[in-house]
């Protein structure tokens, strides 16, 4: 099969096929790669995939270091990262193609399809929820406790009531339509409202709406007990593992195994990055999205605060060093950090993830400067 000379698709063991690239694209990927190389350099970091697009087309992947550590796999840029809270960004596209369709009214109270909730919750919305102002708190010291039922990450949850007994009876942080104030579990109450008005489950929707129209073979949860084909291993740095075992020896630890089934929608979901990629540039022009969900998830509902840059439904919306427009978000989670920043005026998507908890912390200056070398 003959490769694009506008594409690289290529893994830190696979340098047997390496693609012939038009001069102005290898200047472009080597300015790249040392982008990379100097993060690298900086941050203890295991594995990182990165991937850029443009309107649907990949421009370059690649990935670097070690999927699997005691295994010694190298990292291609088919392996599957956890995105953390890039999962919200995924949860409003959902969201704003089913209203777009007529599934769902973003602004009508999410009573109107679950009408058991606590009465706190009945007049807000879809819109509010999925833009921080559902009120709802984010993490809290409760929910890693010993006691019983246990940490959040570690329990098991055999339905929807499971799932919000850990939140929706807790008193509300601020009234709905106040805020900013980030919430993973106002993304959970969201995808239950989304099952219940299309009568789906929330993750065939993100299947049936998100991953086989936008073509991401690779989107999927991160179920802890499936068996997931090139899902990467996940890993602390030795330094944060010291700080409560001092005699921890080594530069990395496996991280605690997650059961994320409370938060597929905030902070749940795997894919590679070259589907990231593809995801944030299917945002750029109307197509397998539609323009009405695209206007929907690009209007500007917050102002900036001192927590939060202005916030589009489920994006960030803002500008880099450079003054260029981007649309974004992060993750960070146990063994994870991942990043998807979409630039409109240039139309690229450049999305990159590593397989070690919350690092790098800075995502948003590499990028940019991922964006100049391919401007």
């Amino acid at each position: 099969m003959e490769m694009s000379r506008r594409s690289l698709i290529l893994g830190s063991a696979a340098l047997a096929s390496v693609p012939v690239f038009a001069a102005a694209d290898r200047s472009r990927v080597a300015a790249s790669r040392k982008v990379i190389q100097d993060l690298l350099a900086a941050n203890a970091v295991p594995a990182l995939s990165i991937a850029v697009a443009r309107r649907g087309q990949i421009l370059w992947a690649e990935a670097f270091g070690q999927a699997d550590l005691e295994l010694n796999v190298p990292a291609t840029p088919t392996h599957r990262f956890r995105l953390g809270s890039v999962s919200k960004v995924i949860t409003a596209t959902l969201a704003a193609q089913l209203a777009a369709q007529g599934v769902v009214d973003l602004d009508a109270g999410i009573s109107r399809y679950l009408p058991d909730l606590p009465a706190q919750h009945h007049a807000t919305t879809l819109r509010q929820l999925l833009t921080h102002r559902g009120g709802i708190r984010h993490y809290a010291d409760k929910d890693e406790a010993a006691t019983a039922p246990g940490p959040i990450d570690r329990r098991t949850y055999l339905s929807n009531a499971d799932i919000l007994a850990v939140f929706i009876n807790d008193p509300l942080i601020a009234q709905p339509g106040e805020g900013p104030n980030y919430s993973t579990f106002g993304y959970t109450l969201a995808s239950l409202v989304l099952e219940a008005a299309a009568k789906t489950p929330f993750l065939e929707l993100i299947q049936r709406e998100i991953a086989t129209p936008l073509s991401l073979a690779s989107l999927s949860a991160d179920a802890p007990k499936s068996l997931v084909p090139n899902r990467v291993s996940g890993y602390d740095t030795g330094d944060e593992v010291r700080e409560d075992l001092p005699s921890f020896v080594g530069k990395f630890a496996n991280a605690p195994q997650n059961n994320p089934a409370y938060k597929w929608a905030g902070g749940g979901l795997l894919a590679t990055p070259t589907d990231l990629a593809r995801f944030g540039a299917a945002h750029l022009a109307p197509g397998a999205l539609s323009a009405a969900a695209l206007k929907t998830l690009f209007t500007v509902y917050t102002q900036r605060t001192d927590r939060s840059p202005p916030l589009g439904l489920g994006w960030r919306i803002d500008t880099d060093a450079s003054n260029r427009p981007r649309w974004h978000h992060a993750g960070g989670q146990d063994g994870a950090r991942a990043s998807l920043v979409v630039y409109p005026e240039p139309g690229l998507s450049i999305a990159f993830a590593t397989n070690v908890t919350a690092t790098p912390g800075d995502v948003l200056v590499p990028s940019a400067k991922i964006a100049d070398a391919w401007q």
